[in-house]
């Protein structure tokens, strides 16, 4: 039979912080607590203050009940069976969080928080709340194009809507690019569809300072990028490559997710990774209409009524 162990050091602190203390704190979420972590603390029964017991398979039971909890709780703000998701700050990849945090979004964040979206029965509707200058070029494509599966367009069954309040530009933009719809204020900005690298040449610096940097290379272009030497033309050359690359790429996005507004490659490509407002963007075809949040937002109860 299986021993219980004694709490190990490094759960020292929180054995002082539950036990033998007083605590404001629900029984039955204490109860909780205790039950989680059971094993790990050491504790083979809790005696409650009804006068009943909870014993090892009870607290297994109890921990188990808390974990369905918590798996049924929703990753996303709902409102009138729309699940509203923010895509705010800079975006990045792989950033661990779920909600926005400390001005950057996560693309794992908002890729979570669509596909519980998408699997509720509830939700009829994504409204992407669309805040944002951009960010990585890791990760947004993969979501775009994630995204993308799952609009109508392409049989999903519920609408995804973007709304711009007040900023979709680069990465933002392929974002909203790919949804069924794309809303905003006359004041918005959208577009800026190319990529850059902004690439640091300090080796005068440090020649200045004294230092002598030597790359010793296998591969003839490996460490050509390091900013410790000067950039040479055939590196140069290669960095144009991949942005110009990206580029076209985003520009093919673009054009998929904007066909039925009338947008082509070239047309894509037209705008010279430049930045539109309000009612220039509508003419572009870089959105579906220049409306108010609450215009929009009618527009969508409106459709998934129609829908229900």
């Amino acid at each position: 039979m299986r021993q219980i162990t004694q709490p190990q050091r490094s759960l020292a602190h929180l054995s002082q912080r539950v036990f033998n203390v007083p605590l404001m704190i629900h029984e039955h979420k204490a109860e909780v607590i205790v039950a989680a972590l059971h094993e790990r603390l050491g504790v083979a029964s809790i005696q409650r203050l009804d006068g009943t017991t909870l014993q090892a398979i009870d607290m297994n039971a109890t921990a188990a009940d808390a974990r369905r909890s918590y798996e049924n709780w929703r990753p996303f703000a709902e409102s009138q069976n729309v699940a509203v998701i923010p895509v705010t700050g800079t975006l990045v990849h792989k950033y661990g969080h779920l909600d926005p945090y400390s001005g950057m979004t996560g693309y794992d964040g908002i890729a979570r928080k669509v596909r519980a979206a998408m699997q509720d029965d509830e939700v009829k509707a994504i409204w992407l709340d669309i805040d944002s200058p951009g960010g990585e070029v890791s990760g947004c494509f993969t979501l775009a194009e994630e995204i993308a599966r799952m609009t109508q367009s392409e049989g999903g069954d519920k609408p995804i809507w973007a709304y711009v309040d007040e900023q979709a530009c680069s990465a933002a933009y392929a974002i909203a690019s790919v949804c069924d719809r794309i809303y905003g204020p006359r004041t918005m900005m959208v577009g800026s569809i190319g990529v850059y690298v902004m690439f640091v040449d300090f080796s005068k610096r440090l020649d200045k300072e004294g230092f002598t940097v030597e790359i010793i290379r296998a591969g003839e272009q490996k460490g050509r990028t390091t900013g410790a030497t000067a950039l040479t033309d055939d590196a140069r050359d290669r960095i144009q490559s991949m942005v110009d690359d990206t580029r076209d790429y985003f520009a093919d996005l673009v054009a998929m997710g904007r066909r039925p507004a009338g947008m082509t490659k070239d047309s894509v490509l037209a705008t010279e990774a430049d930045v539109f407002s309000g009612f220039d963007a509508l003419e572009l075809g870089l959105v579906d209409d220049v409306l108010s949040p609450g215009e929009a937002w009618e527009l969508l109860q409106t459709e998934i009524g129609q829908r229900g």
